[in-house]
């Protein structure tokens, strides 16, 4: 893999010749330019959008991850200034510890952030230590203070907790943008084009920029119409069409997805609904399909496999033969009215 970077080019008197753009081949200790065999640190941030690339410079940290940390941090502090204040609970604010070694610590769990003021408690301490690590005074805003330091911390990653701050501080943003209601409302249903899980499909609160939404008209501020997935992207007009459409789309499962599992609630409550088929006779077809098994008689409806709740999973085209059979007006035994 290479990178390119430009640089300018000084002539032997030290004056600049000219933009170079850096040819970066990786190399065992860092990379070097192919063209004018200059070197360069590779960046600490290597998470799975940058993966491992030059720092353009001696540094341990290329300018766009500082400034996208520096970023963060802001939005965080947007977040919090959309916040409507609520005085602070009697009860005592959780402690954190945070003993930063080199072999990091247990991850924040966000279950125990239940309000902005653990969010600015969490910011708190992360920016006394860095603070401490710097070796600067302990005052001024808390993200300023973090602001300050996070070239330190890039080059201490061990002593200042770096990759552990890193994690953090971005469920931190999600924390404060759910306090300051800017997170977009999830709807129940799966997405009908990609067949995202239910929750993927949203509607929002908050513009592309995390800005809550406004506009000229009443319809254009607050929850937005829209919804979206955010799997696929796909919009749709509102609430009652993407209803429609998870209706119409869902009911065509037997024929476009045979062999997707399904529980017994979810067939009865969604792939069949306008059959009207009571749940008492989805349980019968269980019970003698069991009954079958126990006789040595090849089951119609084996389970294949379980959800994450424990509940068994049928295959649609199992159920659908079982459905298509009783509403078969021709079977035996079904009542058919004479012709008057």
């Amino acid at each position: 893999m290479t990178h390119s970077s430009t640089d300018r080019k000084p002539n032997e008197r030290g004056a600049t010749m000219g933009e170079h753009p850096h040819d970066w081949q990786p190399t065992e200790h860092g990379w070097t330019c192919a063209e004018c065999r200059a070197t360069s640190a590779t960046c600490v941030v290597t998470d799975v959008n940058r993966g491992e690339h030059p720092t353009g410079t001696s540094l341990l940290i290329c300018n766009d991850c500082l400034d996208y940390e520096r970023r963060v941090l802001a939005q965080i502090a947007d977040a919090v200034g959309h916040w409507h204040y609520e005085p602070r609970s009697i009860v005592p604010a959780i402690r954190y510890d945070r003993d930063r070694s080199d072999t990091g610590r247990g991850e924040l769990d966000p279950s125990k952030i239940n309000s902005i003021y653990d969010v600015q408690d969490v910011l708190t301490s992360w920016a006394e230590a860095f603070a401490e690590g710097v070796g600067i005074e302990q005052s001024g805003h808390v993200i300023d203070l973090l602001r300050s330091g996070l070239m330190w911390a890039a080059h201490n990653r061990g002593q200042s907790g770096w990759d552990d701050y890193r994690t953090e501080v971005r469920k931190l943003r999600h924390a404060a943008r759910r306090f300051a209601a800017l997170l977009p409302q999830r709807l129940a249903g799966p997405c009908p084009h990609c067949g995202a899980e239910p929750g993927a499909l949203v509607q929002d609160w908050a513009d592309e920029n995390w800005q809550p939404r406004m506009g000229p008209r009443p319809e254009d501020a607050g929850l937005s119409d829209q919804v979206r997935c955010t799997g696929c992207d796909m919009t749709w007009r509102n609430r009652p069409h993407i209803d429609w459409v998870n209706r119409t789309t869902v009911g065509l499962l037997p024929d476009t997805h045979p062999e997707r599992l399904v529980t017994l609630e979810d067939a009865r409550a969604h792939v069949f609904r306008t059959h009207g088929i009571p749940s008492a006779t989805w349980r019968k077809w269980l019970q003698r399909d069991h009954e079958r098994a126990e006789a040595g008689i090849p089951r119609r409806l084996p389970e294949c496999g379980y959800d994450e709740r424990g509940a068994a999973l049928y295959r649609l085209s199992d159920l659908d033969a079982l459905v298509k059979r009783r509403t078969d007006d021709t079977r035996r035994g079904r009542k058919v009215e004479a012709a008057g």
